[in-house]
């Protein structure tokens, strides 16, 4: 119950950064939450740097989310660290 009410609680956060959020917002969650990326101590701070997801559109809407989430300044439970989510750049075409 809890990994739903989070999931939905995250696509409504994507509602005016997203077009396509009343149909795609679970499904681009659910691809967001088991995508690879980096944890990057650093001074103050813990960044969680994300791969791009499959589409363009839809790593822009994890990046305007992950901005939000990183405009919380939550603390990494048990250290001073802020956590700081973004993520990396869509690859351009080869």
């Amino acid at each position: 119950m809890a990994a739903y009410n989070a999931q939905t609680t995250l696509a409504r956060a994507l509602n005016g950064c997203y077009a396509r959020a009343e149909d795609e917002a679970c499904a681009l969650i659910r691809e967001a939450l088991v995508i690879s990326g980096d944890i990057i101590p650093g001074h103050g701070e813990l960044l969680i740097r994300l791969d791009p997801l499959t589409a363009p559109r839809r790593t822009q809407a994890l990046a305007a989310l992950c901005h939000q989430i990183s405009q919380a300044r939550a603390s990494y439970p048990g250290t001073d660290l802020v956590l700081r989510y973004e993520v990396k750049n869509h690859p351009g075409p080869a």
